[in-house]
Order: structure tokens, then C-alpha cells, then sequence
């Protein structure tokens, strides 16, 4: 990508950096020529980052604390200098969608506002979720595009029905979380119109190998995976995820820098739709690698999930990123990666 938004050597903030998404981000971008600002909870809980990246090349990464992102105004002295935004971090989901929705939706804003008062940022990043657009579905095709929401998360988020198992409440509310947060993004930057541009990620589920294990643990969607790996908890997991979509991280990360970096990007939703994949799938890929090893059976009477997103753009984007021009990383691949961390005791 020769012609970028933003010229290698700027900082670029990024929040979240202590995640699974966050960290392949930072990876990303440092390796491209930008240093990082990165948004964590706790500085030195998180210093671990700075011994991981630094070093390594020109760029660098610096931290700073904001331990709550809910509070108005949080990013303003932390944005300054920098020239763009990927805003990574979401609240986690809780069981009450009355003191959930409203925080996730103001940590969102908190990240526009901030880039909206500063006139060196030209670009802002949000992830959003393929939850955002729309629940897997099972009974028919559902064609997705730019204007998809998942009224139905929001709906069961906000009132969860008394005919479906309380065990889902968690999934709603977090549906919930995600489309109505990117929806106040986009309403944002219609009713403000601010100088910056927009673009949004909707990744699906995340696999790869995780780049700091002994730091990070399982973090995220790599846990779905490793219930697949042990067996614990697997049956009753099992029933809450269900069918989906995949997205390598490292695909996930270039698609954030894309969005960030190239002009051809503008006010977009870019959908980080890979692979479809369910449990099965990831059983028959560490069974084949560890033949020796006892692992859950299969799951009976799984459906692929029929959504029909715009992956094909997607793609292109990623095409224009990586090297040799290839497209999505695929599912046995990074099924593969995550089975040789949890061999190895690593996860």
C-alpha cells in the first residue's frame, strides 16, 4: 500500500492493546513504521507490552492509563499528537442490559470525541462485531451489506424472551452492546460532522496464535477453542456457541490498518467474515495433529450458518495488504497454530 492516509513515523492511538485484537494491531503497525500509543487499564500490570514490542525495530510503543473509558472525556489529553484512532476496547458484557448498553455505548463515543476536539487525527477505527450486523442464522439465507443491523440482539438484549434459555441472556445483552455502539458511531458522525473520517471492522470469531501467552492467556474467542481442546465445560458451551463465521487475528489486525491507512476507505463497514466453522471443524483439525490424544466427540445435527456477508470487499481490502497479495488465512491453519500453543502447556 504505497499511497496511505497517515506517513509512517506518526502515532497513531490505539486502545485495548492488551488484548488478543489490540496486540495483533500494535504488531501491525509497528512493523509498518507508526508508533503506538496504547490505552490500557493499568500501565504497569500491562508493562509486559513494552518489553514484548520494543526493541524490535525504529517505531515504538508507549502506554498510558485510562482506567475507565466510560467516563466522559477520558481519551482528550491521550489523543493529542497522534494522527489516528483504532478504537479496540469495548466494556465486557454483563448480565443487567440496563448498566451494560448505555456504558458500551458512551465508551464508544468517548474515543469519537476525543478525535473530533483534535485537529491532527484524520482517521478513527472502531471494532465493531459481526454481532452487529447480525445473530448466525440457521433456517434460510440472510444476505448482509452496509445497512444490516441486528435489530433482533438489540430487541432480545434489551427484553430477553421467556421461551429461550437464560443461558443466551449474556449473548443478547452483548449483541445489544455492539450494534447499538457502532450505530451511535455513524449517528455521530452524521449529526457532527467532524473532520475525520470513519470506518468500522465487524469481525466474526478470532483465531490464532496468541503472541503473548504466558501474558494473555486464552483470551477472547482463543478460549472457544480451547474448550473444544480440553473437554471442560464443552457440551453446555457448546449450546450457547454455536455455528459462525472465523477470522484469523492477523487478518482482523491488517484489516484495522487498512481501514486506517488507505484513502480508498472511507465511511465503511468492513466485514471480517473468513470461514465458516463450528466445533467439528476444530476437533478433526487437532485430532489429525494429535492423533494420540482424547478429545470431546462430535457434535451432532450442527448447521453451517447461512449469513451471506460482503466478504468479497473484505478480501480486496486484505489482497491490497498483505504480502503476495493473498486472501484469507485459512481455519485449519490457525486451528492448527492455537493446538500447538495448547499442546505445548503455553495456553
Amino acid at each position: 500500500m504505497s499511497n496511505v492516509t497517515i506517513q509512517p513515523g506518526a502515532t497513531i492511538f490505539v486502545t485495548g492493546v492488551n488484548g488478543l485484537i489490540g496486540s495483533y494491531i500494535v504488531d501491525v503497525l509497528l512493523k509498518k513504521g507508526y508508533n503506538v500509543r496504547g490505552a490500557v487499564r493499568d500501565v504497569k500490570r500491562s508493562s509486559w507490552l513494552l518489553d514484548h514490542f520494543n526493541g524490535k525495530q525504529d517505531t515504538k510503543l508507549d502506554l498510558v492509563s485510562v482506567p475507565d473509558m466510560t467516563i466522559e472525556g477520558c481519551y482528550d489529553d491521550f489523543v493529542k499528537g497522534t494522527s489516528g484512532i483504532i478504537h479496540v476496547a469495548s466494556p465486557l458484557s454483563g448480565s443487567n442490559p440496563e448498566s451494560t448498553i448505555p456504558v458500551g455505548i458512551s465508551a464508544a463515543l468517548n474515543a469519537l470525541s476525543a478525535a473530533a476536539k483534535t485537529p491532527s487525527i484524520t482517521r478513527v477505527v472502531y471494532t465493531s462485531s459481526s454481532i452487529a450486523s447480525t445473530m448466525p442464522c440457521y433456517s434460510a439465507e440472510k444476505t448482509l451489506d452496509q445497512s444490516s443491523w441486528n435489530e433482533e440482539g438489540i430487541q432480545k438484549g434489551w427484553h430477553h424472551p421467556a421461551d429461550e434459555p437464560e443461558s443466551l441472556k449474556g449473548l443478547y445483552i452483548y449483541a445489544a452492546l455492539k450494534a447499538s455502539s457502532e450505530k451511535a458511531c455513524w449517528k455521530f458522525m452524521d449529526d457532527e460532522k467532524p473532520a475525520f473520517v470513519l470506518n468500522t471492522v465487524l469481525p466474526n470469531c478470532n483465531f490464532s496464535r496468541v503472541l503473548v501467552p504466558e501474558k494473555q492467556g486464552a483470551p477472547s474467542t482463543i478460549e472457544w477453542a480451547r474448550y473444544a481442546w480440553t473437554g471442560e465445560n464443552f457440551e453446555a458451551v457448546s449450546k450457547i456457541i454455536t455455528p459462525q463465521f472465523y477470522i484469523s487475528t492477523q487478518d482482523c489486525a491488517l484489516l484495522h490498518v487498512a481501514a486506517l491507512l488507505n484513502p480508498s476507505i472511507a465511511s465503511e463497514r468492513i466485514f471480517g467474515f473468513a470461514e465458516r466453522w463450528d466445533f467439528n471443524k476444530l476437533l478433526a483439525v487437532y485430532r489429525a495433529r494429535y492423533p494420540e490424544r482424547m478429545f470431546p466427540k462430535d457434535l451432532e445435527g450442527l448447521v453451517d450458518d447461512k449469513s451471506v456477508p460482503p466478504s468479497a470487499r473484505a478480501e480486496e481490502i486484505l489482497k491490497g495488504v498483505k504480502e503476495g497479495g493473498e486472501g484469507w488465512d485459512k481455519l485449519e491453519d490457525k486451528a492448527e497454530e492455537m493446538a500447538v500453543q495448547f499442546a505445548s502447556g503455553e495456553l
